[in-house]
């Protein structure tokens, strides 16, 4: 894009590729790519985990000796470290794992109770047929 030019000229103008390719410095490129390869790249953003990592070791530590997420949660805010304890609970089981449990999904749980209305109901075979199962097959008994 030449400094004469737009943005609005060049979404609306195709890129001719020919004539950048012409007057690209390959080598120029080159150097600064090479340059990218030996710093990391960028985060823009920290996250708890990244604020908490040096902390991660003590955290376990505490965590295994019965310590829960949310009572850690909660020491965590009076230092002003502001951590749920669902997400504290996710970085220790992170970080329990060794790490290797990036990407996975949870598992949804059921509930320890069924509902009344949610149980299900047996039903009898034909009322009055004494010897048979619930499929209708006559069941013989010697």
């Amino acid at each position: 894009m030449t400094n004469n030019q737009t943005i609005g000229e060049t979404m609306s103008s195709p890129i001719d590729y020919t004539k950048m390719a012409a007057t690209l410095d390959y080598a120029a490129l080159e150097k600064k790519l090479e340059q990218l390869t030996q710093r990391a790249p960028p985060r823009k953003r920290k996250t708890v985990a990244d604020i908490l990592e040096p902390l991660r070791e003590r955290l376990l530590d505490l965590h295994s000796k019965g310590w829960g997420a949310s009572q850690l949660a909660d020491e965590l805010k009076t230092a002003g470290v502001m951590v749920s304890p669902a997400r504290l609970r996710e970085c220790l089981n992170y970080w329990a794992a060794g790490g290797d449990r990036a990407g996975r999904s949870r598992t949804r749980r059921r509930p320890k109770y069924a509902p009344s209305n949610t149980q299900p109901t047996i039903t009898a075979g034909h009322p009055g047929r004494g010897n048979e199962s619930q499929t209708g097959q006559r069941v013989t008994t010697r």
